[in-house]
C-alpha cells in the first residue's frame, strides 16, 4: 500500500476530482492524466503523420497484450476488442452448437452477458435455464439444479452490476466442468478492482471492457480464451489480421493465427490503444492486490455508515457486515429524490433498478464517503 501513503499525489492524477465528488467507476472509471497525455500525444506527435509510427502502435499493442495477460494470470490467450459484448458474441457465435442444449444465466446479469445467449438459442433451438437470486445472491445450490449433462455454457459475471455480489468463479468452473460445460465470466464490474487469476480459478472465456475499473478509454477491452479451446471456437469473421500472416497481402487461401489473435480481423482502434497502454501501466504500478484492498476497505466504510441510517435499505448483499466488493447499494422511499440532490451537489453516482449505486476506487478518500452519507442522511426519507 505504499502507493497509496500519500493519496493525495494519486488523486493529482485525475483532474476531474477537482470538480466533482466522483464515486461512479461501476459505469466509467476516471481517466488518469497519463492516459490523457499519451493520447493527446498520439493525436499531436503521431496520427498527425499518417502510419509513419505504424510499428510503434503494434508494439505497443503487443503490450498491453502483455500487460493485460499478466494482470489476470494468463498467457498468449488475449484478443483484444472494443467491448464486453463483443468478447462474448465471439465466443457465443463460435461455439459449435447441439440441438437442445442449455445455458444458464441468472437473473442478476446485465444485458450484455443476456442478450448474446438468448439471440443463440432463438438460433439453434437451445434452452435459456435462469439460476434465481436469494435476496441479492445466487448460492451454488441454484446453480446445480439448473446445470446438467445438456448444458453447454454458463455464463456469469464475476461480480453483478445491480449490487456488486461476487459469485465464486473456482466452485462454478468445477461444477460446469464436471458436465462438460464451459464457463464464460463477465469481468467488466471485477478486473481492475479485484485481484483474479484465470487460472487458478479455471476459467474458459473471460470478456472485460477496460473502461470501469481498469481507468482506459471507452471502447478498449479484451477476450481470454483458454489456450486449449481456441480451436473449438469457430471464426465466425476474419480479416487479414486474424491469419498467421498478416503482413502478406497477397492473394491466397487463408490460415488462421493459432492464438486468441485469430478473433481480431482488423485494425483496432490505435487511439484507445494509446490510453490502455498507460492505463495497465498505471494499474501495474500500483499493484491489483493493493488495488483490491484499498477498494474493500472504502467499500466496508461505506456500508458502515449506511447501516447506521435506519431509514436506508442496503440492497448489496453482506458477509459480516462486509460487502464483497467495491460496489454498493442502497434504496429508500424517495429514491429518485435522493439521487437527484446527488447530482445537483455533484455527487457522481448511478441509479440502477430503483436503488442507488455507489462505486468507489483507488482514487478516493474516506472524506467524499463522509460527505455523501450526510447529504443521504439530509434528504431521506
Amino acid at each position: 500500500m505504499k502507493m497509496f501513503s500519500n493519496i493525495l499525489d494519486v488523486r493529482k492524477d485525475f483532474p476531474a476530482i477537482e470538480n466533482y465528488n466522483y464515486l461512479n467507476t461501476a459505469s466509467v472509471g476516471l481517466l488518469p492524466k497519463q492516459t490523457i497525455s499519451a493520447i493527446k500525444r498520439y493525436l499531436d506527435e503521431e496520427r498527425l503523420y499518417g502510419n509513419i509510427y505504424w510499428k510503434e502502435w503494434e508494439n505497443k499493442l503487443e503490450q498491453a497484450r502483455s500487460l493485460i495477460a499478466k494482470l489476470i494470470g494468463a498467457k498468449e490467450e488475449i484478443a483484444i476488442v472494443s467491448n464486453t459484448s463483443e468478447g462474448l458474441n465471439i465466443v457465443a457465435n463460435g461455439i459449435k452448437w447441439k440441438n437442445k442444449e442449455n445455458i444458464v444465466l441468472n437473473d442478476l446479469e446485465f444485458p450484455s452477458n443476456i442478450f448474446p445467449w438468448q439471440n443463440q438459442a432463438k438460433k439453434h433451438n437451445l434452452e435459456i435455464r435462469i439460476a434465481k437470486n436469494v435476496h441479492g445472491e445466487i448460492p451454488l445450490e441454484e446453480y446445480e439444479k439448473h446445470i446438467d449433462d445438456s448444458t453447454r455454457v454458463v455464463a456469469v459475471s464475476w461480480v453483478e452490476f445491480q449490487n456488486g455480489f461476487k459469485h465464486d468463479l473456482k466452485a462454478l468452473a468445477e461444477l460446469a466442468h464436471a458436465h462438460g460445460a464451459y464457463l464464460v465470466v463477465d469481468g467488466t464490474q471485477s478486473v481492475g478492482m479485484l485481484d483474479i487469476d484465470v487460472k487458478k480459478m479455471n476459467v474458459d472465456f473471460l470478456a472485460c471492457a477496460c473502461a470501469k475499473w481498469l481507468i482506459a478509454p471507452i471502447g478498449t477491452g479484451f477476450l481470454y480464451i483458454r489456450r486449449d479451446l481456441v480451436d473449438e471456437i469457430d471464426a465466425t469473421y476474419v480479416g487479414w489480421r486474424s491469419v498467421k500472416d498478416p503482413e502478406n497481402f497477397s492473394y491466397r487461401w487463408f490460415q488462421l493465427n493459432d492464438t486468441a489473435r485469430r478473433f481480431e480481423a482488423g485494425s483496432p482502434s490505435f487511439l484507445g490503444i494509446q490510453g490502455l497502454m498507460e492505463s495497465l501501466k498505471y494499474i501495474h504500478r500500483i499493484g491489483p492486490r493493493s488495488i483490491e484492498k484499498r477498494d474493500l476497505e472504502l467499500a466496508e466504510y461505506l456500508v458502515e455508515q449506511f447501516l447506521e441510517i435506519k431509514q436506508l435499505k442496503i440492497v448489496t448483499p453482506l458477509n459480516e457486515d462486509k460487502p464483497q466488493s467495491a460496489i454498493v447499494s442502497f434504496t429508500c422511499r424517495n429514491v429518485e429524490e435522493v439521487y437527484n440532490k446527488l447530482l445537483e451537489n455533484r455527487f457522481i453516482v448511478s441509479l440502477r433498478l430503483n436503488a442507488i449505486r455507489v462505486s468507489p476506487h483507488f482514487y478516493n478518500v474516506k472524506q467524499e464517503i463522509e460527505n455523501l452519507v450526510n447529504l443521504v442522511k439530509n434528504e431521506i426519507r
